[in-house]
C-alpha cells in the first residue's frame, strides 16, 4: 500500500506530455503565454525532425520565433515564463533552434534560464 501511494504521488507530479500539434503550439493565453508548448516540447524534439528544416519549413511547423535578429543565428521559441509579484520574468524555458549560413536548423536545445 505504501509503495503504491508513493508511485501515485511521484506519478501525479509529472508533468503530462501531449503529442506535438502545431495549431496548439501557436495558440495564446494570458499575456502572450503559450499554454501548450510546455507538454508538447518533449514530443516535439523526440519524434520530429528539427535538424536540417529549413527557415520557411521551420516557419510552417512551429510558427513565428520569439526573438529577431540574434547575432548568433539562433531563433528562439518561449516555452513558458514565470513571473512573481512585478512585470520581470524570474525564469523561464525557451527552444533555441541554431541556422548554419544556409537558413537551415543546425542544431537545437532547451534552454532554462
Amino acid at each position: 500500500m505504501l509503495l503504491f501511494s508513493l508511485w501515485s504521488i511521484v506519478n501525479g507530479c509529472s508533468k503530462q506530455e501531449t503529442k506535438f500539434d502545431r495549431h496548439q503550439w501557436s495558440a495564446t493565453g494570458d499575456i502572450g503565454s503559450f499554454p501548450y508548448r510546455e507538454q508538447m516540447v518533449d514530443d516535439l524534439v523526440k519524434h520530429h525532425q528539427l535538424k536540417g528544416l529549413t527557415y520557411t519549413q521551420l516557419l510552417d511547423s512551429l510558427g513565428e520565433p520569439s526573438n529577431y535578429g540574434e547575432p548568433d543565428g539562433t531563433l528562439r521559441y518561449l516555452i513558458v515564463e514565470d513571473f512573481e509579484s512585478d512585470i520581470d520574468p524570474v525564469h523561464g524555458k525557451t527552444l533555441d533552434l541554431t541556422l548554419g549560413p544556409d537558413s537551415v536548423v543546425t542544431s537545437y536545445k532547451i534552454s532554462k534560464w
